[in-house]
C-alpha cells in the first residue's frame, strides 16, 4: 500500500509544471519593452542616417525629454487614481509666463518668481482636485474646464504676448554642465529616482494604488480619499509648473500655449509605460521609459521632416495600440 502511494505521489510530481523563474516583475515588463523599443528606434534610425545616434545627439534627446519626464509624473499619479488631467499644457504655459513676467531677463526677482510660479501652478491643481473629490465632477470635464478658464485669464492678463526673456540663471542651468554631464541630465536622474521612491516606495504611493484599484474599498478601509485626490491633482499642477519653468529656461522665453503640445504625450507616456487608464496599476519606471521613447520618436520625426499632422497621427496610434494591448492582457487574465 505504501509503495502504491509513493508511486502515485511520484506520478503527480512528475506531471507538475516546472516553476518558471521570472527575471522581471510583471509590472516592469512594459517598461523593459518600451526601453527596448527606444533602443531599436535609435539603431534603425542609425541605419537610415549614419549621423544619427552620436553622443551629443543622445544627450540632446535626454535634455529635451526632461519636460515630458517631469510633467508625466504628475499625470501618472492622477491616472493611478483613475482620473486624468487635461489642464497640464495650460499650467505649463502659466508657469513659464509667471517666471518670464516676474524676472524680465534678470536674476534679481528669481528667488520670488520661482515659489510664486510653483504655488500658482499647484493651486490650479488643488482647484482641479477639489472639483473632482468634493464637487464630484468628472476629471475630464473638471480639468478641461479649468484649463480653458485659466488660459482665458492668462490671455486677458498678457494679451497673448510673449514676455521678456527669463532669468539668465535658468538659461544657464539648461545649458550648463557638471562633471562633463549637462545639468538637465543630472536633474532628470535625481527627479526619476525621487519620483520612483514617492510612487512605488512610500505609504502614500501604496494608498494611491489601493484607491485606484477600488475606490469603494479604499473608503471602507478608512483611507482619506478626498485629501489624496486633492493632493494628487495638486502634485500634477506642481509638476506641470516645474516643467513649464524648465521649458521657459530652455527656450529663453515663454508663451501661454507653449505647453499645449506636451499634453497628449504626457498621457501617452503613462499609458505605453504600462499604466492602466482605469487606475490602480503602473510604475513610474514605465512612465519614464514612455517619456524617453516619445522624446526619441519626436527627434526622429523632426530629422525626417515629417509634418505635425503625421506626428499627431503617430502619437494617437501609439496610445490606441497601448490601450488595445492592455485590453488583451486583461482579457487573458480573466
Amino acid at each position: 500500500m505504501q509503495n502504491k502511494q509513493t508511486a502515485a505521489i511520484g506520478e503527480t510530481a512528475g506531471h507538475e509544471k516546472p516553476v518558471r523563474r521570472q527575471w522581471l516583475r510583471p509590472d516592469a515588463r512594459p517598461a523593459a519593452l518600451v526601453l527596448l523599443a527606444t533602443v531599436a528606434l535609435i539603431v534603425s534610425m542609425k541605419l537610415v542616417n549614419s549621423d544619427f545616434g552620436s553622443l551629443n545627439q543622445l544627450t540632446a534627446i535626454l535634455i529635451t525629454s526632461i519636460f515630458l519626464v517631469v510633467a508625466s509624473f504628475g499625470q501618472g499619479l492622477v491616472i493611478l487614481t483613475g482620473g486624468i488631467d487635461l489642464s497640464i499644457g495650460v499650467v505649463m504655459g502659466i508657469g513659464g509666463m509667471i517666471i518670464a513676467g516676474m524676472t524680465r531677463g534678470s536674476d534679481d526677482m528669481l528667488v520670488y518668481a520661482l515659489p510664486t510660479a510653483l504655488v500658482c501652478c499647484a493651486g490650479i491643481g488643488v482647484i482641479n482636485g477639489t472639483g473632482v473629490a468634493v464637487a464630484k465632477l468628472p476629471p475630464f470635464i473638471m480639468t478641461l474646464s479649468s484649463g480653458t478658464t485659466f488660459f482665458g485669464i492668462g490671455l486677458a492678463l498678457t494679451a497673448g504676448s510673449s514676455q521678456q526673456p527669463v532669468a539668465p540663471a535658468l538659461q544657464k542651468f539648461m545649458s550648463g554642465s557638471w562633471l562633463g554631464l549637462p545639468l538637465p541630465v543630472w536633474f532628470l536622474i535625481v527627479f526619476a529616482v525621487l519620483a520612483t521612491l514617492v510612487q512605488n516606495g512610500t505609504a502614500g504611493g501604496r494608498k494611491l494604488y489601493a484607491m485606484g484599484s477600488s475606490p469603494g474599498a479604499a473608503r471602507v478601509l478608512g483611507l482619506p480619499t478626498t485629501m489624496l485626490t486633492i493632493a494628487v491633482y495638486g502634485a500634477s499642477g506642481l509638476c506641470a509648473g516645474i516643467a513649464g519653468i524648465l521649458l521657459a529656461g530652455y527656450s529663453s522665453s515663454a508663451t501661454l500655449d507653449m505647453g499645449n503640445a506636451l499634453l497628449m504625450p504626457t498621457i501617452a507616456a503613462v499609458v505605453i509605460g504600462g499604466a492602466r487608464v482605469t487606475g490602480g496599476a503602473g510604475i513610474y519606471l514605465g512612465t519614464l521609459a514612455g517619456a524617453l521613447f516619445l522624446s526619441t520618436l519626436s527627434t526622429v520625426i523632426t530629422i525626417l521632416s515629417l509634418s505635425q499632422g503625421l506626428r499627431s497621427i503617430i502619437q494617437g496610434g501609439i496610445i490606441i495600440g497601448a490601450l488595445l494591448l492592455q485590453s488583451s492582457r486583461s482579457a487573458q487574465r480573466h
